[in-house]
């Protein structure tokens, strides 16, 4: 009798979980495998890795940014995950993005000796509309991977700041300015500023220059994705 009720409290929780996460992958339809969630293994595996080590140089805005590091290009694959990210609240697919870059970049982060990561933050209001932070997902299991310790505390967004996605390069600064402070007197010197993706780097710097108020030394980022190089 026992058995028959926990067998049957498995497959209560299985439907409810098929609810919250539907069995079929969200980019090509295929019913998932045990263990898969939103997004199959094949899917993840076709994404293209930039393999790019530090790209700092080739970023637009890069004022106070030691080293950049970021996953993968962006294409149809890559696009349809931030989407089911972002619009869908699939906040597995962060959880994931952050176990993967970990793992991509293991070496390289631990060779630089952080202090601490830390996410991008969200404006209160965009965070009270949206309920959470893809960014801070994606960091706070980075850092389990990375072995370096996690605080989503330190850098605070004063200024509710329009999208991004519309904005042109300059636009992008000026929309960003003088948007984030420093909760305090933090005792890190070296920093991982971890957000969703990298286009001009403008959200970034922003970021750096607030921890550079506040004596920060290096300042390292990472994102899981970035458009692809024009040739």
């Amino acid at each position: 009798m026992i058995k028959e009720k926990r067998f049957g409290l498995r497959q209560l929780w299985s439907g409810f979980i098929d609810i919250i996460y539907p069995p079929f992958c969200l980019v090509c339809n295929i019913k998932l495998s045990q263990g898969e969630h939103v997004i199959c293994s094949h899917c993840w595996d076709k994404l293209i890795p930039t393999h790019l080590g530090n790209w700092q140089n080739e970023v637009t805005h890069k004022e106070g940014l030691d080293y950049v590091l970021t996953g993968w290009f962006f294409d149809e694959i890559f696009q349809n995950i931030i989407h089911s990210l972002k619009y869908k609240e699939m906040r597995i697919v962060a959880k994931e993005l952050g176990l993967r870059l970990g793992k991509m970049f293991l070496t390289e982060l631990q060779y630089l000796k952080l202090d601490v990561v830390i996410p991008v933050p969200l404006h209160p209001a965009k965070l009270r509309s949206r309920g959470f932070n893809q960014s801070d997902l994606i960091g706070k299991s980075l850092s389990k991977v990375i072995g370096v310790p996690y605080d989503f505390k330190i850098l605070k967004r004063t200024k509710n700041t329009q999208s991004q996605t519309t904005l042109g390069i300059d636009e992008r600064k000026l929309n960003v300015s003088e948007a984030f402070s420093v909760s305090s007197s933090p005792s890190y010197k070296r920093y991982l500023i971890v957000d969703d993706v990298l286009t001009t780097g403008a959200t970034l710097a922003g970021c750096a220059f607030a921890l550079r108020e506040k004596k920060a030394e290096f300042i390292a980022v990472i994102t899981s994705g970035t458009p692809k190089i024009e040739a």
